[in-house]
């Protein structure tokens, strides 16, 4: 597989360029946020021409590298890249006219074509932000009238004086208005600071780890249909031993293993956990599953993001929960196993492809970290979808709270607990989820100190 077929690195691309923070506002906007393929196909391109590769902008590059298109496929008989770019068309058009009406760079596609196009907007002056008096214009001197233009450059020094001082007072009150909004909001009670979950994951004392899942390493694992352990994969030894299915090569199996691949849902969760009120944001850190190592999970708490398919290191802790998933590759279908089922509970819960309903099924888990120093936030899916469902629910305080409330120990502190939710998988989306079963740590030790 080519560069020019793969997801691109996003850590390839200059972070603090104003384009490309333009793509993440935009992606994380609730004109995209629901549409994971269109925000893949709009950062992918993105990248690409941020790259200086314009030239690999094209239908058939992106057949293959975001629709899973056979090389060299009939574009004028499968028109899925075209029906797509129109759609983002429309959806940027819709971003623009929305919520990113302030924006000072504008995102287009030009049609005939799949490159972007930035353009930097004028920012227009307001008539009203410069006011003469009457007895201030007759002191005003000759004025220079711009061709095209009915804007006057006043050519009199003690008013090009004022205006500077104008501006100069007018930057002083701005850092004044910006600095009292910040320490205001700093001195401000926020609600993550007393929340019964986020309190006990963040705090000025101690960083926290976001690890993000390794969905090359689950394609990997789909293709092969061979499980990787964690032993396995913190030894990369996976690598070394491939065995790819018919129509698919060594090398291709391995340029996939090699990849440094996330989900949408990944992303869209890491925005909100950066979004929530009074988190220290310079405390967060965020990791990508293959960088991480077990000395990480022993001190301070960790949020580990996907099922142990894509982020192995949830093996750690499998042995002291529950409810665990697994992957039934000859029936092309996810499990969540109950170990101790309870009156009316089933001791496994499928997830089958071909079920009419598409069953989804969420996990949020509060463990103890390797030490019993800090605590670790699962969130796991049988799918994307699943995933998706246990941080919508965690995300909304309506939900979380009474749930909270309810199996809180009598001294008010939160146990250790196993929560696991039922949706169905809407199109790639979660629909609302419920509760099917719950566990609470039998341990005296609390989750929240």
């Amino acid at each position: 597989m080519s560069q020019s077929s793969a997801q691109l690195e996003r850590n390839n691309v200059v972070s603090d360029d104003p384009r490309w923070e333009l793509v993440e506002r935009i992606i994380a906007s609730p004109s995209f946020i629901k549409s994971p393929r269109l925000c893949s196909f709009l950062t992918y391109i993105c990248e690409l021409t941020l790259q200086g590769r314009t030239d690999e902008i094209n239908e058939l590059n992106l057949g293959e590298a975001l629709f899973a298109r056979a090389p060299n496929y009939d574009p004028s008989i499968d028109g899925i890249v075209r029906s797509h770019a129109s759609r983002l068309r429309q959806r940027l058009e819709q971003y623009f006219s929305e919520e990113g009406s302030h924006e000072t760079i504008r995102l287009s596609i030009p049609k005939g074509g799949y490159t972007p196009l930035f353009e930097l907007l004028p920012v227009p002056l307001a008539e009203e932000e410069i006011v003469l008096f009457p007895s201030q214009l007759a002191n005003v001197g000759p004025a220079v009238v711009l061709p095209g233009t009915a804007t006057q450059v006043i050519s009199t020094p003690w008013i090009v004086r004022a205006l500077t001082l104008a501006l100069t007072l007018a930057c002083i009150a701005i850092v004044y208005l910006v600095f009292h909004q910040r320490t205001g909001l700093a001195a401000a009670p926020v609600t993550a600071t007393r929340h019964p979950l986020w309190s006990s994951l963040f705090g000025p004392d101690h960083p926290t780890m976001i690890v993000a899942s390794d969905t090359g390493l689950t394609t990997l694992q789909t293709i092969t249909g061979k499980n990787v352990r964690l032993a396995e994969y913190l030894n990369d030894d996976y690598r070394d031993h491939i065995n790819p299915p018919v129509g698919t090569t060594i090398e291709v199996a391995r340029t996939l293993a090699s990849r440094r691949y996330t989900s949408i849902v990944d992303l869209k969760i890491v925005t909100k956990l950066y979004m929530l009120p009074g988190i220290p944001l310079n405390r967060i850190q965020v990791r990508y599953a293959r960088d991480v190592r077990p000395d990480d999970f022993k001190s301070g708490p960790v949020i580990m993001l996907g099922a142990q398919e894509g982020t192995p290191w949830v093996e750690l802790f499998e042995d002291r929960m529950n409810f665990v998933f697994r992957h039934d590759r000859q029936k092309h279908s996810f499990l969540v196993l109950n170990r101790s089922p309870q009156r009316n509970e089933l001791a496994q819960y499928d997830s089958d492809q071909a079920d009419p309903l598409h069953k989804v099924y969420g996990l949020i888990a509060l463990q103890p970290n390797l030490e019993g120093s800090g605590q670790i936030l699962l969130l796991e899916g049988t799918s994307m979808a699943g995933t998706e469902s246990a941080a919508d629910f965690i995300f909304d305080d309506a939900r979380l709270l009474p749930f909270l409330n309810k199996i809180k120990n009598k001294d008010g502190s939160l146990p250790y607990f196993e929560l696991l939710l039922q949706s169905n998988n809407m199109n790639g989306n979660a629909s609302k989820s419920e509760i099917l079963v719950y566990r609470t740590s039998p341990s005296s030790q609390s989750a929240s100190q």
